[in-house]
């Protein structure tokens, strides 16, 4: 199987989607060739390879053999193309060939470790003051701990992507476990579609687990990104869910994520 990456595959509607339709394409793939080729793609934001590797941890399990195609310099630079060079490489190819963390345990230690080393090194083109950095921080943990503990899976990738052109992090958490559709119960006991799900989940009082187990929640997340005029997209399931600034948007998409990307834009100027 041959799949065409877009030209450009960027954190709008259209880039969180192609993985909707990646799985939709290929779910049903058992010991077989999937071919990426990214002859056509100019752009990859690369906070979404943290998507990108959930999916080929995925075709891999099912014992699936990747290949990539067509990478021009702009696109190979933003992957570690050396690593497959070494014929004694990992088989999987998502830790040697896409940028991105997996986490298979929710040890808080190790995710301050990647925040501070990869994400918050010392850079001398981006500044961040440290109460912001504080902020995103909680921010990213929070998010993290919920993947691990409210949707019972076993990996957890990140990446992120700065962009100096408008002085922007972003960083996308990505899990193949249980939705949030999956997870969502109200007062009612009412069954919500993926949209009201993930609707629900950003509101204040709401939570899975009992008052012991909250953390900081979705709401405050999405209240310090409307402070922040950053943004937040959710997808999970066929729910897509986002809020710039103060304004929320949601689409039922007619093909589902098998789990929840959420990204988080931060302002850092």
């Amino acid at each position: 199987m041959v799949i065409k990456i877009p030209k450009k595959v960027t954190n709008n509607f259209q880039g969180v989607v192609l993985f909707s339709d990646l799985y939709a394409q290929t779910k049903a793939c058992y010991n077989q060739e999937i071919v990426l080729d990214f002859e056509e793609t100019k752009l990859f934001e690369s906070n979404l390879f943290a998507v990108l590797s959930c999916l080929i941890a995925f075709w891999e399990r099912r014992r699936n053999k990747i290949r990539f195609t067509g990478m021009q310099d702009s696109i190979q630079n933003l992957f570690n193309i050396k690593k497959l060079e070494n014929k004694h490489a990992q088989k999987r190819i998502w830790k040697c060939l896409v940028k991105s963390q997996c986490f298979t345990s929710a040890d808080e230690e190790l995710l301050s470790d990647y925040l501070e080393n990869k994400i918050f090194p010392n850079r001398p083109e981006i500044t961040t003051n440290p109460q912001l950095k504080m902020a995103i921080e909680l921010c990213v943990a929070e998010t993290f701990r919920n993947a691990f503990v409210h949707s019972d899976c076993k990996e957890v990738f990140i990446a992120h992507f700065f962009s100096v052109y408008n002085n922007k992090l972003f960083i996308s958490i990505v899990d193949q476990g249980k939705t949030i559709r999956d997870i969502a119960r109200t007062d009612e006991g009412k069954i919500l579609n993926g949209v009201d799900a993930i609707d629900w989940a950003v509101h204040d009082g709401t939570s899975s687990k009992s008052e012991k187990q909250k953390g900081i929640g979705l709401n405050t997340i999405r209240q310090f990104i409307e402070q922040n005029q950053g943004k937040i997209q959710i997808v999970s399931g066929n729910g897509v869910w986002k809020q710039v600034k103060h304004r929320s948007f949601s689409k039922t998409y007619e093909r589902s994520f098998p789990g929840t990307i959420i990204t988080l834009e931060f302002n850092l100027g």
